[in-house]
């Protein structure tokens, strides 16, 4: 609900201070610039993402609007807004379906401290928002990292939100994808009716899909307690989809072409993201971010350069392909894309945090259902030859205390990664998967698809089956939160007790820990 600015007073001197960060008003020739916005609302809230030691990124979305209009972004040391340290003016496009990036970077900002901003018209304001920048990259204090997936809005609700907005010590957020559904799926106590057919294929849809899924007040409230990173995967296009190749359209008609349906979502996510477009490479998602000297955090896009799905033409039976599957240990096919690969390993090598955290949408352990058949080679078991290519570098390099934390397979995995992704390779690295918010598990997945039998090695047996699999519980929705230290790293896995109701309490699911120098992972 937009709020009065009866006590806020704005000079013309005091918004010309941040002009130059915010310069880009006036249309071409230079003789208008576009209308202050009167009154609006903001019902997606607000975000801020891409943090640095002086920068930072924050977003709204203003409601309400036919035309390209101004409003003013103001930022403070405190809540209250009575020590201003920045104001400029920002603008909404409707070309960009009145989404508003602006990138915060100067002196007014100092490491490792916190700020509040918010966005406001003549005679409303959104609602505000924490911020906190980044600690120098000699900082020897802990970092804290939060890192969900798979938010289906039907399946449930975003308790687990409301429990991240709430822990008043963390550094970052990181979505791990499946920010939204592009079609309804899982059933449950909410509905999306988005699309003719209940699926995003244009612009507008997609679009449709960010304003439903922000109108839950627990993921704004998430968004506006802490920064925020995220990549996709690949629901925020089409189920299934690898590179420029279409994937699943869940029985729907595919009434818009795949490039162009992968464009619209890709467009959509950039609107609806609290971070920029690369200038040179507009669809990058692939980066990396330095949390201080414990810390350093490495986000994959996974299928927006990745090779076809292999033995897509082999006998199933439920998901699990039957048979060996030669082509999955070929290294030269790519789920990252050659480029990607090159620059993650090269910045691998690089990196002197003590703790590297690799940021993957898809479960990277191997998950077999028997020897050399894995359940699903639509995660790194399809891609088998480069992952054993990525931790064979570790080893070869010497590089040590890497953490993966993925999403996609709704359920909490912690094990070992291996160069085979097996107990019979040399474990290189450790995983942590953090189930989901609120899309449903691996259970309720299989029952629909899968024989008895299958069921039962995945769900009950898991570990004697994967004995690289340390810990696993697969009927509860949550999240994850890492602690980086010098010598060790903790993992607090959260969970909700019933994703069906909107307040559920959240408690402690499991603790773990990983010492430093050693890629195995302990119950606590």
């Amino acid at each position: 609900m937009a709020r009065t600015l009866r006590d806020v007073r704005l000079t013309r001197r005091s918004l010309l201070a941040g002009a130059a960060a915010g310069a880009g008003w006036l249309v071409a020739g230079g003789a208008r610039a576009a209308p202050r916005i009167r009154e609006a609302g903001f019902g997606c809230g607000v975000a801020s993402g891409v943090p640095g030691g002086h920068g930072i990124t924050v977003w709204t979305r203003v409601d309400g609007q036919e035309r390209d209009g101004r409003l003013w972004l103001e930022v403070a040391r405190d809540p209250g807004f009575s020590r201003v340290v920045h104001r400029r003016e920002v603008d909404a496009r409707a070309a960009d379906d009145f989404t508003v990036h602006a990138t915060l970077r100067g002196q007014y900002l100092k490491p490792g401290e916190e700020y509040h901003y918010r966005f406001h018209t003549r005679d409303s304001h959104s609602p505000p928002g924490r911020l906190r920048t980044l600690r120098p990259p000699d900082s020897r204090e802990p970092v804290r990292i939060a890192f969900w997936s798979c938010q289906a809005w039907s399946a449930g609700y975003y308790a687990a939100h409301a429990d991240m907005a709430r822990d008043g010590d963390l550094d970052l957020v990181v979505g791990l994808g499946d920010y939204v559904y592009e079609a309804t799926g899982d059933a449950g106590p909410r509905q999306d009716t988005i699309g003719p057919d209940q699926s995003a294929q244009t612009l507008d849809e997609y679009r449709a899909k960010y304003r439903l899924y922000r109108s839950d007040a627990d993921l704004r409230a998430m968004h506006a307690a802490h920064p925020y990173m995220g990549v996709w995967d690949d629901h925020e296009v089409e189920s299934s989809y690898y590179g420029m190749e279409g994937g699943n359209v869940q029985g729907r008609a595919r009434r818009v072409p795949f490039p162009a349906r992968r464009a619209n979502g890709y467009r959509a996510f950039f609107e609806h993201m609290p971070f920029a477009r690369f200038a040179s490479r507009p669809d990058r998602i692939h980066r990396n971010l330095r949390l201080g000297a414990h810390a350093e955090l490495f986000l994959l896009d996974l299928h927006q350069h990745a090779d076809p799905l292999a033995c897509r033409d082999q006998p199933t039976v439920g998901p699990t392909t039957v048979g060996p599957c030669a082509a999955r240990h070929d290294r030269n096919r790519s789920l990252m894309g050659q480029p990607q690969r090159a620059w993650l390993l090269r910045e691998l090598r690089r990196s002197r945090a003590t703790w590297k955290v690799l940021g993957s949408s898809m479960m990277m352990m191997g998950l077999m259902a028997g020897p050399d058949q894995p359940f699903n080679l639509s995660q790194w078991d399809g891609w088998a030859g480069e992952r054993a290519v990525l931790m064979e570098h570790l080893l070869a390099n010497r590089i040590q205390d890497v953490l993966v934390v993925s999403g996609d397979i709704h359920t909490f995995f912690a094990g070992q990664v291996t160069t085979t992704g097996e107990s019979d390779g040399r474990p290189a690295a450790v995983e942590v998967i953090g189930s989901s918010i609120s899309s449903s598990g691996i259970p309720e997945g299989l029952a629909r698809g899968a024989d008895p039998a299958t069921v039962a090695t995945v769900t009950e047996r898991v570990s004697v089956t994967n004995p690289h699999i340390r810990w696993s519980e697969q009927t509860r929705r949550g999240y994850a939160v890492l602690e980086l230290a010098r010598d060790e790293a903790r993992i607090e896995l959260r969970a909700v007790a019933d994703a069906h109701r909107p307040s559920s309490p959240v408690s402690t699911l499991q603790r773990l820990r990983v010492a430093r120098g050693v890629p195995d992972v302990e119950l606590v």
